[in-house]
């Protein structure tokens, strides 16, 4: 499908029409590409048309740099957005084809603010909504899930591991007070547990 029939096609939850004529102003333009960027990327991937009303008219960009704008959506992005932009002649008007490819993880803006697409329109997207912090029949976060019918068995300790590393990145000292969870001393953990009712 080419440019032209995707514009007469119309906004759709992978493509999404920006006008730069209406937003004169490049930081609150960055702001919403930004956003659009992070609603693409947390549902299917798709395209950014800037430079095509909501109505498709296209009305072209003027005065742009391409690569600031990538940059721009890189540092207000997080984990950091790669994006690539195409820039596309029709009529004497030149309009931006941003290119968002779907993220493996939630992505958020800076700001904290997460975006998914609905349809045509771009909503904020909630923690309570990641699939990744839902589990069958239970309401609330899997992390506090008590699983019964369980054994030190079923610990795998590599992950433990993996997890204290990944908190000690974040904050140095989260993990002084930690020690090694073995299958030797969980016994010892157990049996402290019981004597402290926890």
């Amino acid at each position: 499908m080419d440019i032209r029939q995707i514009i007469m096609a119309g906004e759709t939850n992978t493509v999404e029409f920006k006008s730069w004529i209406k937003t004169p102003k490049y930081k609150e333009m960055i702001d919403l590409l930004v956003k659009e960027a992070v609603g693409l990327t947390n549902t299917k991937g798709g395209i950014i048309l800037v430079g095509v009303e909501d109505d498709g008219e296209i009305t072209g960009c003027t005065k742009f740099d391409e690569q600031n704008i990538i940059e721009a959506v890189y540092d207000k992005t997080m984990p950091k957005l790669f994006t690539d932009i195409d820039v596309i002649e029709i009529d004497n008007k030149k309009i931006l084809k941003v290119n968002v490819e779907k993220s493996s993880e939630i992505v958020s803006t800076s700001n904290g603010i997460t975006y998914r697409r609905l349809g045509k329109n771009t909503k904020p997207y909630y923690p309570s909504e990641y699939n990744s912090n839902k589990i069958s029949g239970f309401k609330g976060d899997y992390s506090a899930k008590i699983i019964e019918n369980s054994s030190e068995e079923d610990i795998d300790f590599i992950e433990v591991e993996n997890l204290k590393r990944k908190l000690q990145s974040r904050d140095k000292d989260s993990t002084q007070v930690m020690f090694t969870v073995t299958p030797r001393n969980l016994s010892n953990i157990d049996s402290e547990c019981n004597y402290m009712n926890c």
